[in-house]
């Protein structure tokens, strides 16, 4: 038996910009947990890391470190473009110089003899223009070996018909931020989840984490594991959407429902934050998008410096109530 690691949606950008006001960036809590793989590779022995899109780095250098890393502990690499990988060329030109890295720029198919198992990439144009059509040109497999189909896409690209003929024994797939495993033919689709970050509100506060498959003779099997460290978490009132007196709560990526009516009434929501954000001190929360009367789209701060700093506090409870109907 082998294992690789199946990670997406890195979106690993520096985003200088000033669209929010940010405790700590994104680039840099996600440079934590990716360096977290190093020691997964040692201690599970992994021989593959596989990357299925939307890696988009601000400068191919930035990953480079990881590649070379990964690969010196006896990993090989295999990635796929995303949709949000614009500037994948300059990406390729950089990444597929480090030995035992093996980009997709273009369809097709490498078997890694040392984790005993194929793997087809198809990576992911803007919009997942012709991914569907790509899909089904994709050659069917009936080998005495598992394979790995690794891509990029919505999984309504994916149709089963085409997933029964093709003979893959596992889906490597991005594009949906947080961990899914949908069952279709005889394999698996599975979606990782994403790393991190701030800059998306409720498209990414969902756990952050990573895969490890497991190839033996007969197939291939997986675990859902989450990275060390702070994930992001939203908590956010909807005054358009309203049951009498109630106004509609939303949760994302924390205890209890993930929505519910509750009484319009200052103290009782003003209470509300300060026991969810007591509740989880070292994740970052991340306000719904608005920028009418503030400097920055999005507010993210820790539970902790929001019930420590009080300016911050009014500010993000002012900023919890979407701006639209449609907020997000």
């Amino acid at each position: 038996m082998t294992r690789f690691i199946h990670i997406a949606d890195l979106h690993h950008a520096r985003h200088i910009g000033n669209a929010i006001t940010a405790e700590r960036t994104s680039f840099d809590i996600q440079a934590d947990k990716l360096a977290q793989l190093a020691e997964v590779i040692r201690r599970e022995n992994i021989k593959a890391v596989l990357i299925a899109g939307d890696i988009e780095v601000s400068d191919p250098e930035d990953f480079v470190p990881y590649l070379k890393t990964w690969t010196a502990l006896g990993a090989s690499v295999y990635l796929v473009y995303g949709d949000h990988d614009l500037n994948r060329l300059a990406y390729d030109d950089c990444w597929r110089q480090i030995e035992h890295v093996h980009s997709f720029l273009h369809p097709g198919y490498l078997y890694d003899e040392t984790l005993g198992a194929g793997i087809y990439g198809l990576s992911c144009e803007t919009n997942q223009a012709g991914l569907k059509e790509q899909f089904a040109l994709t050659p069917v497999r009936d080998d005495p070996y598992p394979n790995i189909f690794l891509s990029h896409g919505d999984r309504k690209q994916f149709f089963t018909s085409v997933v029964t003929e093709l003979g893959f024994n596992y889906y490597a797939l991005g594009h949906h931020h947080r961990y899914e495993s949908i069952h279709r033919g005889e394999a698996n689709l599975v979606y990782p989840g994403h790393i991190f970050s701030v800059w998306d509100g409720c498209g990414k506060a969902w756990s952050t984490g990573y895969i490890i498959g497991e190839v033996t003779p007969s197939g291939i099997t997986h675990e859902f594991r989450t990275f060390e460290g702070p994930e992001t978490r939203r908590i956010s009132f909807n005054p358009f959407l309203r049951d009498g007196s109630r106004l509609l709560l939303t949760r994302d990526n924390l205890e209890g429902p993930s929505e519910q009516w509750i009484e319009e009434d200052e103290t009782l929501l003003r209470k509300l934050i300060r026991s969810t954000l007591a509740a989880y001190p070292d994740d970052y929360f991340v306000t719904p998008s608005q920028s009418k009367g503030y400097p920055t789209r999005r507010l993210s701060m820790t539970g902790r410096l929001l019930l420590e700093d009080d300016n911050r506090f009014e500010e993000f409870f002012a900023r919890s109530f979407k701006a639209t109907k449609t907020t997000q």
